[in-house]
């Protein structure tokens, strides 16, 4: 009987949540999400040699934290409470809130 020895993956560990995936921080801008997601993409590419199931949770996870609606939904489905847009004139405001949610009625 011959026991198969399997070489470790290069891929890391399971992490936790999407921003452990891109390995950014829980506050993290648009920008800096992007470029997470196209340095690890550069890393973990099938076409580059690396075996792509790591490759597809960073493309799941990012294009959940790309969209502000998706990441909002996101954060509250970890129990991290509303986010908040410190850039409005008005004061904080929800994220998910849109132009044409406020004229409707």
């Amino acid at each position: 009987m011959t026991i198969l020895a399997f070489a470790p993956t290069t891929c890391p560990k399971r992490p936790s949540n999407l921003y452990n995936v891109l390995r950014v921080k829980e506050t993290a801008s648009p920008i800096e999400i992007k470029n997470a997601y196209r340095t690890l993409a550069k890393q973990f590419h099938p076409d580059i040699g690396s075996d792509g199931r790591y490759f597809i949770e960073i493309r799941e996870a990012y294009t959940t934290l790309s969209d502000p609606v998706s990441r909002a939904a996101y954060d509250r489905s970890m129990g991290r409470g509303i986010r908040f847009d410190a850039g409005s004139r008005s004061g904080p405001a929800l994220q998910t809130r849109r132009w044409e949610t406020d004229q409707c009625w």
